[in-house]
């Protein structure tokens, strides 16, 4: 059944659920599972109400298509993007293009996507690289931070360390963020040597800075060099 999910996108485009699809993205060369040098999976934060839909990808995911990646996305519908869910339909449509022949599959994302990325670090082998982008799903209030932490930290319990490598980025100045070193070392605990951190650089800065051109000019290379 995830075949034949994945090869009506291939044709066209086919909505996974209201409001949610997991589609080759517009704007990229597509080469195919074949000729591809693998895929990679782009899933964009919640976006805006003033928004028609989720902002175009950030300059890293362009680097990756020039290095022979195809680009899918995982849109999500904004009034109705549970965590859990989005984690296993992530894992059902990864495991779907693996079966069409992708060898190598890096997922990234951005705050709610980025957490949704995340979770595939639940299946082992499923990903080979994870590039995790300010990740959140809590919002600011002071009351929620407690209740972030503790979700942030049963997310890294689940996370099997087998090979698959992880880059976490964290900007300063981001509200999303309740506690940046405690994050980090949650995830190091876990992963040790096939985590890549981005702690807090001078710039850019705030919860959207890797929509800013000089993020991928100052660490794009940096964190492609570091995926398998």
């Amino acid at each position: 059944m995830r075949r034949v999910i994945v090869c009506l996108l291939l044709l066209g485009g086919s909505a996974l659920a209201s409001g949610t699809e997991f589609v080759r993205a517009p704007g990229f060369a597509y080469s195919g599972p074949a000729k591809a040098s693998g895929v990679l999976v782009w899933i964009p934060g919640t976006y805006g109400r003033d928004q028609s839909g989720p902002p175009d990808p950030p300059d890293f995911v362009d680097r990756e298509a020039a290095s022979g990646m195809d680009v899918w996305c995982f849109n999500r519908d904004r009034g109705d993007d549970p965590l859990a869910r989005g984690g296993e339909m992530l894992a059902h449509e990864i495991q779907a293009l693996r079966e069409l022949g992708y060898r190598r599959v890096v997922v990234a994302g951005h705050s709610r996507g980025a957490w949704i990325a995340l979770t595939v670090l639940a299946h082992p082998g499923l990903a080979d690289g994870v590039v995790a982008f300010d990740p959140a799903a809590h919002g600011r209030q002071e009351a929620r931070k407690a209740q972030a932490m503790a979700d942030w930290t049963t997310l890294w319990d689940a996370a099997t360390n087998n090979g698959t490598h992880v880059v976490l980025v964290q900007l300063l100045d981001d509200p999303w963020d309740p506690d940046p070193p405690r994050r980090l070392a949650v995830a190091r605990e876990r992963l040790g040597a096939n985590l890549l951190s981005i702690f807090q650089p001078a710039a850019p800065t705030g919860h959207s800075g890797v929509y800013d051109p000089a993020f991928d000019e100052h660490f794009g290379a940096r964190i492609a060099g570091f995926l398998p």
